[in-house]
């Protein structure tokens, strides 16, 4: 397949390809860079290259000018731990840190060494973005990447995207190179802005398709621009997808298709699923037509078969009248008093009251029973009254959970702190 120059290279020129806050740039002017980088470009063929904590911007750039010309790109998003990228640069023979000063590609050195083995298709290696302190390494190429990508440059100039994901993840490469496959114009919120900001800059400049995690959309739908956007599409993933963010963003934004996507960084975009329904139908799970195929295992985990074997999500799920639905993960469940009680299932709970716009459940320590369930809420009228508004919650919480899984402590906040890449923040 054609590498990322490649594909720039067959898009209009004049078309803009990328804006920040204060850049423009066409696919000329990254043609032209490239044109005079070239040199520099070359000398690290066959190299293995780390981008490290760059802006995405730079990002962007670098990873269109090195795709097919080094062996591997390790991606380092700004919440990875310093003190193990030794042991990684170690693992991957990592020559050179690779980045962008003062328009030209610069380099440094980390071990000049080049392993010249055989080359076939650049490696681009994504940490998974899980809490443990050591991420998981997976290796993808353009080509595993790209598999559910649309290549339209005529028709799909109509698009313009906002990057609500951490480009370095694999959900923020997914609506990079979406962007770039089909000639759109990608728009890059930069990270220290607040949503409000975010949001202004997106309908600014039009933004009309966003993909995002359900969480991003909550806290942006509280913005005094929200209305400026004119959606046409909309995409949810990286999160539990449930009925509430589906209604409010179908009665938001009444033109938008929606979809909501499962995917992995180890396998890629799973399913997508566009009936405006939590979940997923259960004839999925028997889909012999599909090249990927699930069932689900004795802990009740949603298992995916990628090729000959079946890799366990860790994704606890249940059905209900033919239809699947997630639980929430099986290492994030509380106990309480022996009970193990999962955020994601309370969280729905509370989400379904109509007083609550966003919420976190969360554990806190106790001498008696092991942990309390305590619950961070976002509510939609700021003038109510707190202490009616907790009775209320707290009412609907004993009609619809078991005893032990009602929060015992509720917080009103704000807002729920989300990660760069858009989920909650546990």
């Amino acid at each position: 397949m054609k590498n990322l120059i490649q594909i720039i290279k067959s898009i209009p020129k004049n078309r803009v390809a990328l804006i920040t806050n204060n850049k423009k740039i066409s696919y000329e002017n990254i043609i032209n860079f490239y044109e005079k980088n070239y040199i520099n470009i070359m000398f690290l063929k066959k190299s293995s290259v780390v981008i490290k904590k760059q802006n995405n911007l730079d990002f962007a750039i670098l990873i269109i000018l090195l795709d097919s010309i080094v062996n591997n790109i390790l991606f380092v998003p700004n919440d990875i731990n310093d003190d193990i990228l030794d042991d990684y640069y170690s693992q991957l023979d990592i020559n050179y840190e690779v980045y962008i000063q003062n328009n030209k590609i610069k380099f440094t050195i980390i071990n000049s060494k080049v392993n010249e083995k055989k080359f076939t298709n650049t490696n681009w290696i994504i940490p998974t973005s899980g809490t443990s302190r050591n991420p998981k390494l997976i290796y993808h190429t353009l080509e595993s990447l790209s598999k559910s990508t649309n290549c339209k440059i005529q028709i799909e100039q109509k698009y313009i995207w906002g990057l609500c994901f951490d480009i370095y993840r694999f959900s923020g490469l997914q609506v990079f190179l979406q962007s770039i496959f089909s000639g759109s114009l990608l728009l890059i919120a930069e990270k220290n802005m607040s949503m409000n900001e975010k949001i202004h800059f997106f309908s600014k400049y039009n933004c009309n398709i966003m993909s995002a995690t359900p969480s991003f959309f909550r806290q942006a739908l509280m913005s005094e621009y929200i209305n400026d956007l004119k959606l046409k599409s909309i995409t949810l993933g990286g999160e539990i997808v449930n009925q509430q963010i589906i209604n409010i963003l179908n009665d938001t934004f009444k033109d938008a298709s929606i979809r909501h996507i499962y995917a992995l960084t180890e396998i890629g975009v799973v399913f997508s699923i566009d009936d405006k329904h939590e979940g997923f139908p259960k004839e999925l799970l028997n889909n012999k037509n599909k090249n990927i195929r699930f069932n689900i295992s004795t802990n009740n985990t949603l298992c995916v078969k990628n090729e000959n074997e079946y890799f366990d999500t860790q994704d606890i799920v249940f059905e209900k009248n033919n239809r699947i639905y997630f639980l929430g993960r099986l290492t994030g469940s509380i106990n309480v008093g022996g009970n193990k009680v999962q955020p994601e299932e309370v969280e729905k709970v509370l989400l379904e009251n109509t007083l609550v716009q966003s919420t976190y459940v969360y554990a806190k320590a106790s001498n008696i029973i092991g942990n309390l369930i305590c619950a961070e809420v976002v509510i939609f009228d700021k003038q109510l009254d707190i202490l009616l508004v907790k009775k209320n919650i707290i009412e609907h919480c004993k009609k619809n959970l078991e005893k032990y899984k009602v929060p015992a402590i509720i917080k009103i906040v704000n807002s729920i702190k989300i990660t760069q890449n858009g989920k909650i923040k546990r």
